[in-house]
């Protein structure tokens, strides 16, 4: 499961990673204070893109970025910097250990660095002064003990969350170490161990997780990978996708409701097509709030839905006994919607 920006660095400040204050969109004006508008998608290659504006019309900067389909935002003071820096942890599944990586040229892809430091970590032993001491060596900036803090609670976080990936780039150094940006993978088969971080992080930012598009068909997934997915599949099969909207792990019925109450309210909407991988969401709580929400949407929007994983017999009894028809095959349900609502 891959987090947003703002998720990654609310989870670093939690583990006292430095990383820029944040700034509320209610409070900016363009009163030519320079800022940083960072679109939240989970994708890379952002700043490539134009989807990083460093500027002092933040305003304008979200009005430009709103009509190439950007619906999410992270405001952050701009911090000034002369180099930039890279850093992460990745599993080296090969060695069953951990891999240190960093260079100190970052802000650019990792893969086209010629010159790259790398440090295995045995996860029986952990990260030790020594692995430190040869990264400073290297990176030749800040103070020893700044980058042991940093490199330690890398460490803890990756561990502690059992992720997949924890990188920081760019990261750059002003009197200590500050993290411009966050890319935190999950382990999927350990969400349900930390469903009341995922709820915390979730909780953040609740109204912003659906995006808009032009299309007529609503989805909803769980999980950025499956959602874009299932978004991806309606287009191939010639419709259009309306919302990608991502109800995160763990959602409760009532989340569930809001999401699909939220998705019927866009203008033109034909059908919604629910997507679910019940492994720490639970495949009766999402039908309990599908049901829950039939009443307040118009009878003439069609729902599609697919559930696979914990308790998917009893969320097809609950939906089926409603009259909602549900499919083990997201090939066919994604067809039929097509095909019934072009």
């Amino acid at each position: 499961m891959k987090l947003y920006e703002y998720q990654g660095k609310y989870i670093f400040k939690r583990y006292g990673i430095n990383v820029p204050n944040q700034i509320d969109i209610d409070s900016i004006s363009d009163k030519g204070v320079k800022v940083v508008v960072k679109s939240q998608i989970l994708e890379g290659s952002r700043g490539k893109r134009g989807l990083v504006r460093v500027t002092d019309k933040p305003l304008e900067a979200i009005d430009e970025l709103k009509k190439q389909g950007i619906d999410k935002f992270l405001i952050e003071e701009y911090i000034e910097h002369d180099k930039e820096l890279y850093i992460a942890l990745i599993m080296n599944r090969d060695k069953a250990s951990l891999s240190l990586v960093s260079s100190s040229n970052g802000g650019v892809d990792i893969e086209s660095q010629s010159s790259i430091f790398i440090e295995d970590i045995s996860l029986d032993r952990g990260v030790k002064d020594y692995d430190i001491i040869k990264l400073y060596k290297y990176l030749k900036i800040g103070r020893f003990e700044q980058l042991s803090a940093l490199v330690r609670a890398l460490y803890r976080i990756y561990t502690d969350l059992d992720c997949e990936l924890v990188e920081i780039n760019p990261l750059v150094y002003k009197d200590d170490f500050i993290a411009l940006d966050s890319k935190i993978i999950l382990d999927d088969n350990a969400l349900f161990k930390h469903s009341d971080l995922l709820k915390e992080i979730s909780a953040e930012s609740k109204l912003d997780r659906m995006v808009r598009l032009d299309g007529y068909i609503g989805i909803i997934g769980n999980g950025a990978g499956l959602t874009m997915a299932t978004m991806d599949m309606v287009n191939i099969y010639g419709g259009k996708a309306a919302d990608f909207y991502d109800i995160g792990g763990g959602a409760t019925a009532d989340e569930v409701r809001s999401a699909l109450l939220e998705v019927s309210s866009i203008e033109g909407i034909k059908a919604i097509v629910i997507n679910i991988f019940g492994g720490i969401t639970r495949c009766d709580e999402v039908a309990e709030g599908i049901v829950s929400a039939l009443d307040s949407i118009d009878k003439n929007i069609k729902l599609y839905v697919r559930l696979t994983g914990t308790n998917k017999e009893l969320g097809y009894k609950i939906l089926n006994d409603h009259g909602i028809k549900t499919y083990d095959d997201v090939s066919s349900m994604i067809k039929a919607c097509v095909d019934a609502n072009r």
